[in-house]
């Protein structure tokens, strides 16, 4: 049975994205403010809301300690906060200041991954803050965004309707061409892995505007290469499905 816990209703425009930490719920809007809950009770921290973007916010993910928070936005920055004061730790600015429309961090958090409305892809260094790698999707924007769990590859999607995996020197690996017709909403990685000798698997979900959600093996062959299949098609939606996320054990 599911049933309502609570309505938060404090932003003055559409929300793009939530994202949970073990104690606190965020979300961020096109009203350009990211907003802060309690887990418990869902109250809005003392800090909340945060004012730093200058347009709207598309998209916010957390370390996976909890302590910092990373959002993106049209203004063609990522602003990394603390969740201890609500303070500005760092602004990332995307090269070339194009609107950042998806952020992830990778699982150790040391990576601060950003994709833009130019098609570029910006790794950072979250300690340093340093720009460490740039890649380029041509002719088009990078809207999704996930690491495996091994942090050794991501993927990307792309509003062309691409899927692209790649290793962290920014080398692609794969390219799926039309994955999603019309474009590519949300990617995410399942957190666990299947390994045999010569081989490692992952579980990839991604969805789009074409109404489907799709579920991929991603195999990486040693250094010989990485190839992508098709495992499931999932068609109960009716309209553009917007947003996937697997459960913390991977079975949903």
């Amino acid at each position: 049975m599911v049933s309502l816990v609570c309505r938060l209703e404090h932003h003055r425009d559409d929300v793009n994205w939530c994202a949970f930490s073990p104690w606190c719920l965020a979300t961020c809007s096109l009203d350009k403010t990211v907003r802060l809950y309690s887990v418990p009770d869902f109250s809005e921290l003392p800090f909340s809301p945060l004012d730093g973007h200058g347009y709207a916010v598309h998209c916010c993910c957390f370390s996976s300690s909890g302590q910092l928070l990373a959002s993106c936005s049209t203004d063609g920055t990522a602003v990394l906060w603390s969740m201890d004061t609500g303070a500005v730790v760092s602004v990332l600015e995307q090269p070339g200041r194009s609107p950042v429309r998806t952020c992830a961090f990778s699982p150790d958090s040391r990576l601060l991954l950003c994709g833009a409305s130019d098609g570029s892809v910006a790794m950072w260094d979250v300690q340093t803050k340093a720009l460490l790698r740039t890649g380029v999707v041509k002719d088009t924007s990078v809207v999704a965004c996930s690491f495996t769990p091994c942090g050794q590859m991501f993927a990307t999607g792309s509003t062309y309707g691409d899927i692209r995996v790649w290793d962290l020197e920014m080398n692609p690996l794969h390219s799926e061409k039309n994955a999603h017709d019309l474009g590519v909403t949300c990617c995410h990685f399942s957190p666990h892995h299947e390994s045999s000798t010569f081989s490692v698997s992952f579980r990839l979900a991604s969805c789009g505007q074409d109404n489907l959600l799709k579920v991929w093996m991603v195999t990486r062959h040693g250094a010989s290469g990485c190839n992508m299949q098709l495992v499931h098609t999932l068609k109960g939606q009716s309209a553009p499905v917007l947003s996937c996320m697997f459960s913390s054990d991977g079975q949903l």
